[in-house]
Parts: C-alpha cells; sequence; structure tokens
C-alpha cells in the first residue's frame, strides 16, 4: 500500500478505478433486465436480512428515503418486492422479496460468480483468495457500521 500523496498508487484510487470498471460492466449485464445496481442493491439487501423496511435500506445506501420509495414502487410493480405495513408503525412498511425477485438474484449472483471466477484467474488463487477475503472483511464492516447509526 501506498504510504506516499501520489493518488495513483493508493488503494482508494484503485479500488474507485477498478470498482466503477466492474460496476459498469455489470450494470450493462443488468440493464438487459431493465433494472439499476440501486434496484438489486435493494433486493439484496432485503433478501439478506440486512434491512427490513425502506427506512433500513436508506441509511443502508445512503440515499434519500424517498428514492428508495420510487425504487421499492418499481420492485413491486415487476413483482420483484412485496410491501406491507408494519403492525407495530403504521408509516413503516415491511419489504419481503418475491420469488420472483428471489429467482433475479440467483441469475444476478450467476453473473456475479462468473466475474468473480474471471478475476481469480487473473490473480491466481492465492491472490483471488486472499482479495475475496479482504473484501468480505471490508463489506461486513460497512455493514455493521451502517446498521449501527441512525438516519
Amino acid at each position: 500500500m501506498a504510504t506516499d500523496s501520489s493518488l495513483p498508487e493508493t488503494a482508494a484510487f484503485r479500488l474507485m478505478v477498478l470498482g466503477t470498471d466492474l460496476a459498469n460492466e455489470f450494470a450493462e449485464h443488468l440493464r438487459e433486465t431493465g433494472l439499476t445496481p440501486k434496484h438489486l442493491g435493494t433486493l439484496a439487501m432485503v433478501s439478506q436480512g440486512l434491512a427490513r423496511t425502506q427506512d433500513d435500506i436508506a441509511r443502508l445506501m445512503r440515499v434519500s428515503p424517498s428514492l428508495v420509495v420510487r425504487l421499492a414502487d418499481q420492485l413491486e410493480q415487476r413483482g420483484l418486492l412485496e410491501r406491507r405495513r408494519d403492525p407495530a408503525n403504521r408509516r413503516k412498511h415491511i419489504l419481503t422479496v418475491t420469488g420472483k425477485g428471489e429467482s433475479l438474484l440467483a441469475e444476478m449472483g450467476s453473473h456475479a460468480a462468473a466475474v468473480d471466477a474471471e478475476l481469480s484467474a487473473r490473480l491466481g488463487q492465492r491472490l483471488g483468495g486472499q482479495l475475496d477475503e479482504a473484501l468480505a472483511r471490508l463489506m461486513d464492516k460497512l455493514v455493521e457500521d451502517r446498521s449501527r447509526k441512525s438516519p
């Protein structure tokens, strides 16, 4: 890791560039479904139990609650997500992914696994495994930190 201020040599810059490239490639495949990465992120968070309500998603994604309402509306219209009133707080909706939504997530998961395999092939088994482990650790920490913060 770089310790000087040379931007292109920093891990942050490299992750940003590589992440943008991978995100664009993945979004191109996702575009065929008519959905955006935010749609997919919403479905994945609900499916994995990281978020139960629209407010949870807004906090985790760091977006406005009104954007999440629009995303949920669009996902619900496509039969990928269901909303029902929270009996404990009628102003909130509990979100659940439908069977159709789970099928879409599985399809996108297969595509993501193919991208992962390509990355591992480029890096080799040892470095690919280390990258996967490091990213999992960083992701767990990010979700933990965002889950603790209030909206």
